[in-house]
């Protein structure tokens, strides 16, 4: 029988994931939905730990059973933030948890000192206490070091792919440390080792860089309105137009993608009080922690959307690269631009 039960005869408990990428947190609610559907309909519901005041609406989904049998995941992201108080209700509340709801506490704070950032009050809860007796509480430290080359090994077993060993050093060396990232960077591996299957060394230098490079004037050029920058402008849309006549090993599409998904995730964290975990200094820093503060989450959420749909479109064979570089490029320079109509701010994406 699959851990999270079947849909009818036993309930699926609840689940504490601690990690501090979002992206990895999403493939693992993932991962537990397919489980809990068995192929079915399942519904995936979000709220935040950090809102305030706490979500009313919360302890609704949580207890209402659903008419229809059918299942859900209901997500608690940022629950770290959550005082002790918070966390005495849950222990309450969990006790009537709908036998269709599957819910999900995700602790998002960065560990220290290689231990995950969990309350030191929240160990003593009932609820605690249960996931540990159940083994329901799944952690990992984000995309480090000593888990990258696993994450390497699953992504090349699942995409039926031959790793080697060089290519597999020279990716460690390569890839950002974030999985959003790296995702998008290895989609563009993928891509490029063809029918062959095999992904060796040379590959590996499609990555694009991670640090202070041409992408940051780029993406500055393109945050600025035309008429503030018009040489910046121009010479974006130039090389725009000179990547159709670049070989196709030479083309900008996949590294401005994992560049901007990087870039991304940087500012989500300068927005989220995790200042601590950006790995840029100096003017770099200081220009992207402005360009957040304005885009805030409902923004930079929108970017992450539009390099996500960008990235599938060509891996999946709908869209041509050639065209989406330049309907990519338009897309994010009206989202970049100062006057860009954005949702209020502080709204959830």
């Amino acid at each position: 029988m699959s851990p999270l039960g079947t849909r009818a005869s036993v309930r699926p408990g609840f689940r504490f994931l601690i990690c501090p990428d979002a992206e990895l947190l999403r493939r693992r609610v993932e991962a537990l939905s397919a489980g809990l559907g068995k192929g079915a309909q399942v519904d995936r519901k979000v709220f935040w730990g950090d809102d305030e005041p706490f979500p009313p609406a919360y302890w609704a989904e949580l207890t209402t059973q659903n008419l229809f049998s059918t299942p859900s995941v209901l997500a608690l992201r940022r629950a770290e933030t959550l005082k002790a108080e918070a966390w005495d209700r849950l222990d309450e509340g969990i006790k009537l948890a709908a036998s269709t709801v599957l819910p999900v506490f995700c602790l998002e704070g960065r560990w220290k000192d290689g231990k995950p950032p969990v309350p030191h009050f929240l160990p003593r809860r009932g609820l605690w206490q249960t996931a540990e007796k159940h083994d329901w509480i799944w952690q990992s430290p984000g995309l480090t070091d000593a888990s990258l080359p696993k994450f390497l090994d699953d992504w090349a077993a699942e995409r039926g792919l031959a790793l080697e060993p060089q290519a597999k050093r020279a990716l460690i060396d390569a890839l950002p440390r974030d999985a959003l990232a790296a995702g998008l960077e290895l989609d563009k591996i993928e891509l490029a080792a063809g029918d062959a299957r095999s992904v060796g060394a040379e590959l590996a230098q499609l990555i694009a860089p991670h640090e202070d490079m041409e992408f940051f004037e780029f993406m500055r050029a393109l945050s600025a309105s035309p008429g503030a920058d018009p040489q910046g402008f121009r010479e974006v849309w130039a090389r725009v137009l000179d990547d159709h006549l670049r070989p196709s090993g030479d083309k900008i599409l996949f590294q401005l993608l994992g560049y901007v998904a990087w870039q991304a995730r940087q500012m989500w964290m300068l927005v989220s009080g995790e200042e601590s975990k950006v790995r840029l200094g100096g003017p770099s820093r200081a220009a992207l922690t402005r360009m957040a503060q304005r885009l805030g989450r409902a923004g930079i959420a929108k970017i992450i959307e539009l390099t996500l749909d960008a990235n599938l479109g060509v891996i999946g064979g709908t869209r041509r690269p050639d065209d989406t570089l330049e309907l990519y490029v338009a897309e994010l320079s009206a989202l970049l631009q100062p006057d860009a109509a954005l949702a209020a701010p502080g709204k959830r994406p």
